[in-house]
């Protein structure tokens, strides 16, 4: 994967990294420490600009980034530029202005307990000049993981794992791959299925995570029990790793069991 602060990079490549941080809801120091880097130290006048058209304005309500968010970006972006930059481009004032009049109360923010981001996945050299990012995976998160919803949250551990698959394609291609333990979000399934593995079992003990899962294979046009990609079939299972089968395990007899914290290639299971 490529860095966004290699000088090899061209601008427009460089640009690229803003929309996939917006897009993943990275935290918005996070994001305004970017936007300064490919700035060469401040918020410029062309970074400003391309936050504007390609992130904020391309934000629709109802869609997948939420209000809070959106306005924190805005605020911390605004006060970057008014102190790193000669000028700071009035389309920011209007659009925090537009997105404070639709802020919703404190309460009706903390009962939304999932969110969706897009995870992008950038490739050196890949399509330079083009504005669309390379590979983009939309799903739906949790943000409620102090109530037990750890499950559907989207943890670094998995995103990568994902970047490894996505970046060592031929490992998983023609791969059976069965993911225990938990599959969250379904992050590192798609993966595989993308990259084009033969078959890929998803599996979590907690039914509410499985059905999140299920959510987020539709989100990406990736349907169940059936060939997906003219390749892969695809099976989510629920089963608790407390108490598993012998026999549930070795129907399956996965080339690559995955896990989020781990992954070994298996000649066989015993």
């Amino acid at each position: 994967m490529a860095d966004s602060s290699s000088p090899s990079i061209n601008s427009s490549r460089r640009m690229k990294f803003l929309k996939a941080a917006f897009r993943a809801m990275e935290p918005p120091n996070c994001f305004v420490s970017l936007a300064k880097q490919i700035g060469g130290g401040s918020i410029t006048e062309e970074v400003q600009t391309y936050i504007l058209e390609h992130c904020i304005n391309n934000v629709v309500e109802g869609n997948a980034y939420n209000s809070m968010y959106v306005r924190n970006i805005l605020k911390k972006i605004i006060l970057a530029a008014e102190s790193t930059s000669e000028v700071t481009m009035d389309g920011l004032y209007e659009q925090l202005t537009l997105h404070m009049t639709l802020q919703r109360d404190e309460d009706s923010l903390k009962e939304k307990s999932r969110i969706f981001k897009e995870i992008s996945f950038l490739f050196p050299g890949y399509d330079d000049c083009s504005d669309s990012l390379d590979l983009v995976f939309p799903l739906q998160c949790s943000l409620n993981m102090l109530e037990g919803d750890t499950g559907c949250a989207l943890w670094p551990s998995s995103l990568f794992l994902s970047e490894i698959i996505v970046t060592y394609q031929d490992t998983f291609s023609n791969k059976v791959c069965f993911e225990q333990v938990g599959s969250g979000a379904g992050l590192i399934g798609i993966s595989l299925i993308r990259v084009g593995a033969s078959e890929v079992v998803l599996t979590d003990g907690d039914e509410s995570t499985l059905a999140n899962m299920k959510y987020n294979l539709e989100l990406n046009k990736l349907p169940l029990e059936t060939k997906v990609l003219q390749k892969t079939n695809v099976v989510c299972k629920h089963l608790k790793w407390e108490s598993p089968s012998k026999r549930e395990l070795q129907h399956y007899r996965p080339d690559i069991v995955s896990s989020a914290v781990s992954i070994r290639e298996l000649r066989g299971l015993p």
